[in-house]
């Protein structure tokens, strides 16, 4: 079988610049680079420990559905690794983040949380208990 490792996620946004700069200052992502893509879009390219995080606005200025943080089905939500939930959540809290699960111990043996990002975005934050 061929080897697969996760390439970038991508994700949509009226303005890309903006949602890139809330990446920036509450998770520290770097700007890794700017585009224009097919059906004129405009792309910001952030980066986070190899992964890329593409954020795109709409093809041909369609009028596109906002997304939910609600249950739904296909991708949910996306999820950072830290070491140090308490202090992240602190910080994040602090500068008017919405949370959406306060930190909370899993059955899976993480300790994890739910914010909200920009553009409905659901962002889980994962902390090992052992």
């Amino acid at each position: 079988m061929a080897k697969l490792r996760v390439n970038h996620i991508h994700l949509r946004a009226p303005n890309p610049e903006e949602s890139a700069k809330w990446y920036v200052d509450n998770f520290g992502l770097k700007i890794q680079g700017r585009a224009n893509g097919l059906g004129g879009t405009d792309t910001v390219r952030l980066e986070v420990d190899n992964l890329t995080i593409n954020i795109t606005s709409a093809p041909n200025q369609e009028d596109i559905p906002e997304g939910t943080t609600e249950s739904h089905f296909g991708l949910e939500h996306f999820g950072f690794h830290t070491d140090d939930i308490a202090t992240m959540m602190k910080d994040l809290e602090s500068k008017g983040v919405k949370v959406l699960l306060p930190i909370t111990d899993s059955p899976s043996g993480n300790r994890i949380s739910y914010v909200e990002g920009p553009d409905n975005v659901m962002i889980e934050l994962v902390q090992p208990l052992s």
